[in-house]
């Protein structure tokens, strides 16, 4: 196998993976949405496609589908640059990807969220399509840390509190510096929201959207990011993410 990515493989390449026994796909679901001064819009989309490749590579015999890129954003929207869809068309859309690799003979889909808004409703969609499409297995790992794993991961790495709050901050400006450092502005490293993200700084983040707690876009605060670092948080999230995989589908054994 030259590459794990369905993209860059031919239909031949993809057939006889298949009769080898790679039936297993991970389709990452990010977004196109601002990311404060300093990240591109592409970050969750890059981020969700590097986190899909190194789980795959804790996985047996797994592929990795196209990133879906724009995702559900509307909390983003205050910033040009973003992409929402509807939630119905984000619901078609992962449909049909997974209804294709169904068809094609892929007999494990995991659903990839890289993105904050996406995880609920691909927990959803996973649900009612692994009910629905026979013979196939559709589960969920979300590549996006809870508020208390964010915690577990400042004090793992001795982080002021508030450092990571999940948005453009340390964790996922140092994960682009040590994947697309090309689309980091290194310049730009500007602190954002650090307070701490209760239950009702998140219900407004979500209501009213991010200029509800920041004015420049970034949760959490980039300034100290390390691309070394970088590679650190990406191999405990792809261990989070092995560790959560193999446990689902045990279950369904």
């Amino acid at each position: 196998m030259q590459t794990l990515l369905l993209e860059e493989m031919t239909w031949p390449e993809i057939r006889d993976a298949l009769a080898a026994g790679f039936q297993t796909v991970i389709i990452p679901a990010g977004s196109i949405e601002q990311h404060g001064y300093h990240l591109a819009v592409c970050t969750d989309a890059v981020l969700g496609t590097r986190a899909a490749m190194e789980l795959a590579n804790r996985l047996e015999m797994t592929l990795v589908a196209p990133v879906i890129r724009p995702g559900l954003s509307a909390h983003h929207m205050a910033m040009p640059g973003t992409l929402t869809l509807r939630p119905e068309t984000f619901r078609m859309l992962v449909e049909d990807y997974v209804t294709c690799y169904a068809q094609h003979g892929f007999k494990t889909i995991i659903l990839l969220g890289s993105h904050g808004g996406n995880i609920e409703p691909l927990e959803q969609i996973a649900q009612a399509l692994d009910q629905s499409i026979s013979g196939v297995q559709v589960i969920t790992a979300p590549e996006v840390p809870d508020v208390e794993t964010l915690h577990a991961i400042e004090t793992y790495f001795d982080l002021p509190h508030g450092t990571n709050g999940g948005h453009a901050d340390d964790r996922e400006t140092s994960e682009m510096l040590a994947t697309a450092p090309q689309h980091v502005r290194i310049d730009l490293l500007t602190r954002g929201y650090t307070e701490p993200l209760t239950q009702e700084a998140r219900a407004r983040f979500f209501r009213h959207g991010v200029t509800a707690l920041t004015a420049i876009g970034p949760v959490g605060n980039p300034e100290h990011a390390d691309a070394r670092r970088g590679e650190q948080y990406l191999a405990l999230t792809a261990d989070a993410l092995a560790a959560l995989v193999k446990s689902k589908l045990n279950e369904k054994r």
